[in-house]
């Protein structure tokens, strides 16, 4: 079984393993840990996601890692190939060189490889935050997976003016009042 077929079978079993207590059971329900959903999320991408209940998530997460990573190796490549041109042009090795490239400059193919190269780093770094930002989600709307919204909630804002003894016009200002009913 390779990776992707291994990830998938985990996340299916999270997929049944988190819809078997439902609201009409009888069965004591467990308490939603936002510790556990930091964890999975950490070391499988989206399971955490899962676990809070959040599986549409998932698609974006791996999106937007594919897309982050890609560019990271397309530049790494990129970068690989422009730094070996150089330094076949710097010893002189003219049987290595590339013919797609023969019209540039030494200095030219330097700061493509530099530009490159720059890109790379940037993938990784962009790819890492990727990363983080999944199990951020995860630990966030871990915690707030108990977190009751309904209709008994309100918010209501109110504008008011102030007269100012020492100025022509009156402070302005707002209230915001939330309500449980």
């Amino acid at each position: 079984m390779n990776a992707r077929g291994l990830a998938i079978f985990l996340l299916g079993i999270l997929l049944t393993s988190s819809s078997v207590f439902s609201q009409q059971d009888n069965v004591a329900k467990k308490p939603h840990s936002p510790s556990k959903a930091t964890l999975l999320s950490t070391f499988l991408p989206g399971a955490g996601q899962v676990y809070n209940r959040q599986g549409w998530k998932v698609p974006v997460i791996y999106a937007l890692g594919a897309a982050t990573a890609y560019v990271a190796v397309s530049n790494y490549q990129n970068s690989i190939k422009f730094k070996n041109e150089y330094l076949n042009r710097i010893n002189g090795n003219t049987s290595s060189l590339l013919t797609d490239y023969s019209s540039y400059s030494d200095e030219s193919i330097l700061a493509l490889h530099q530009a490159y190269n720059k890109n790379f780093q940037l993938g990784i770094i962009l790819t890492g935050a990727v990363y983080l930002l999944n199990v951020v989600d995860a630990m966030v709307f871990g915690h707030l997976f108990d977190f009751n919204i309904n209709d008994d909630l309100s918010a209501h804002i109110t504008p008011f003016a102030l007269p100012s003894p020492q100025f022509a016009y009156p402070n302005l200002g707002m209230t915001l009042s939330i309500r449980m009913k």
